[in-house]
């Protein structure tokens, strides 16, 4: 039996929370015990539960990042030795073959690793675009320290640079989700949830309230497409995050100052993970109008498998996973008419959603699949304790 030891920097449910949940649903219990180490308790401990991992709270494991002040970095790193003591003792009590640290912003697990002696992975699933100094740093751990380092798409690779310059030890693993849980369908119970009407064409952002998501940018192309489409109506998915509570009534207020407020459902956090099927099967169209490139874009795979059109900024993630014109439509980041432009095309031509859904689909099935996903990940398990 193979003990693995994840290390991860928040017990929310976001896209790499997610992710995480279906790599320890995934592994073969007959071949693995998964450990995972959380900061803090919340929603993400009991999902992991129920995959079957043991679950640790270590509150001393904090996340670095470049928005945190210097009060935080001094505390950080007196903090950073005990921390990463208390995860060796833990190491060689439990026997840990591997130690596997799910984001870039966890710095524990490569030394805890390197001190005790047993191969380090680290899982890039996030772009660091906001500090220079802080990407250095982390980049350079994993480089000289990391067994293996996997990376979710290309975008996050080229944070090393030119193709040639990425370290031998990384790989690319594409996050997948389950294609029999993610099912076309008619979503009738949230469109009525929704008050939307059968005729109605139904276009929705899904993600959490932050800035860089481009939900004003959504909006701004709601506008555009509202004034030539009376059937057009528009959802927000999701809800504000820790430190921005505000912002949704920001884009409330957005809404009714293009007057679209009628046209707009905002859902806050009332649809979870589970609901995710049925919230994409409900939509006609998704968009992802993300600022900043998307490290991989979990949604546009969710949508993709349940045979809905995606439209999506041409940055980030969705470059590897939307063959443009053929599986989706790729726009450019900030320009609201090109993706006002590209809506209206899917709203008028229904035969095309229909099209484009289907050959979406059977992508994601051949090539993003929750157990390919699983498999990429145990192939690099093995070949470390072979």
């Amino acid at each position: 039996m193979t003990t693995v030891l994840f290390l991860h920097t928040t017990s929310e449910i976001g896209g790499s929370d997610v992710s995480l949940v279906r790599l320890v649903e995934g592994l073969d219990r007959r071949r693995y015990a998964v450990i995972v180490v959380l900061p803090s308790d919340g929603p993400l401990v009991a999902r992991l539960a129920a995959a079957g991992a043991r679950v640790e709270v270590m509150p001393s494991l904090l996340k670095l990042t470049s928005r945190r002040g210097a009060g935080f970095l001094v505390r950080f790193a007196i903090n950073y030795p005990r921390a990463v003591r208390a995860l060796v003792a833990l190491i060689r009590r439990e026997r840990v073959a591997i130690v596997h640290t799910n984001t870039i912003h966890n710095l524990y697990g490569v030394t805890a690793a390197r001190w005790a002696g047993v191969p380090h992975v680290w899982h890039f699933r996030e772009i660091v675009w906001q500090s220079g100094l802080l990407r250095r740093l982390e980049l350079w751990m994993a480089r000289r320290w990391s067994t293996r380092i996997i990376v979710t798409s290309n975008a996050i690779a080229a944070m090393y640079g030119e193709k040639r310059r990425w370290p031998v030890q990384l790989v690319r693993v594409p996050n997948g989700v389950e294609t029999d849980r993610f099912l076309p369908g008619s979503g009738a119970k949230v469109r009525a949830e929704l008050g939307v009407e059968p005729d109605q064409t139904l276009i929705g952002i899904v993600c959490r309230l932050d800035p860089w998501k481009g939900v004003e940018e959504f909006l701004d192309a709601a506008a555009q497409v509202a004034a030539v489409e009376p059937r057009a109506v528009f959802a927000v998915v999701g809800g504000s995050i820790i430190g921005q509570e505000s912002y949704e009534g920001v884009l409330r207020d957005k809404a009714r100052a293009l007057g679209i407020a009628d046209r707009v459902r905002f859902t806050s956090w009332r649809y979870g993970p589970s609901d995710m099927p049925e919230v994409h099967r409900a939509l006609d169209i998704l968009v992802l109008a993300s600022r900043e490139p998307e490290p991989f874009g979990l949604v546009v795979l969710e949508a993709m498998a349940t045979g809905r059109p995606v439209v999506a900024t041409a940055h980030g993630g969705p470059l590897d996973i939307i063959e443009d014109g053929r599986t989706g439509d790729l726009v450019p980041p900030g320009d609201t008419r090109a993706l006002a432009a590209a809506i209206v095309a899917l709203v008028n031509d229904p035969a095309r959603r229909a099209r484009v859904g289907a050959l979406a689909r059977e992508r994601v099935i051949t090539s993003f699949s929750a157990e390919q996903y699983v498999a990429g990940v145990d192939a690099i398990y093995r070949e470390l304790v072979a």
